[in-house]
This record gives C-alpha cells, sequence and structure tokens, in this order.
C-alpha cells in the first residue's frame, strides 16, 4: 500500500461529483374549490418519462428531472422537488395529473363525504 487513498487514484472521469443531484424547489399555485384541490406547478424542461408523482398517508412529493440544458457533456442536469402535507379527505384513487408546456397540473378530488351538499326543505 502506497498511503493513497482510492479517491487519488481515480481519474477525474470517475469522481463523483457533488453537484450531481442539483435541486430547485418550482413554484405552485394551489386552488380549492368545493370539489377538489388543484396544484400547478412550473418544471420547465421536464417530461413524461422523468416526472414521479408519490401520494401516502396524505403526504404529496413531486418531483421532475431536466436533462435539457446541459452545461457540458457530463452534465445530469436538475431535479425540481417540492413535498406537501395534503389535508385529510383526498379520495387517492381519483387523482390525476398531466404535463403541458412545462406545467404539471394535479387535481386531487375531494371525497364526495367532504363535498358541500345542497339539502332541500319539506314541508311537514
Amino acid at each position: 500500500m502506497n498511503g493513497k487513498s482510492d479517491a487519488v487514484k481515480r481519474t477525474d472521469k470517475e469522481l463523483e461529483r457533488l453537484d450531481q443531484n442539483r435541486l430547485f424547489a418550482p413554484a405552485v399555485d394551489i386552488f380549492e374549490n368545493q370539489d377538489e384541490i388543484l396544484m400547478r406547478a412550473d418544471m420547465p424542461g421536464v417530461t413524461l418519462e422523468t416526472v414521479k408523482i408519490h401520494f401516502e398517508k396524505n403526504q404529496l412529493a413531486m418531483e421532475g428531472t431536466c436533462t435539457c440544458l446541459p452545461e457540458h457533456e457530463n452534465d445530469p442536469g436538475f431535479t425540481y422537488a417540492r413535498k406537501f402535507v395534503v389535508p385529510g379527505g383526498i379520495d387517492a384513487d381519483r387523482i390525476s395529473a398531466d404535463l403541458k408546456h412545462g406545467v404539471l397540473t394535479l387535481h386531487l378530488p375531494k371525497h364526495d363525504a367532504l363535498r358541500p351538499r345542497h339539502i332541500t326543505v319539506k314541508a311537514g
């Protein structure tokens, strides 16, 4: 053993980059109406193949990687990521999302039991 660490023996191409997972928090607009919570996240450069959405135990995580603007050949791009605590009453089976022109839109429908409803009063 010559006293050199393994990192010193590696070539520059083999070294790990510290900035490999650059994270940015995308701007998100959140709207609520009687039927759903609507979220719109600005994620330019993200594709359907690189976007991930996960909902579990009232926590929503969204992530998307942009590789379209590399600074140099080995640039992995960057990742947008946000996590939210969502109020109870969301129907997880009906959550939907679409990505169009760099905007990720999430529809989080409320359970029917939580929706306001009109009650008709009858004369007795």
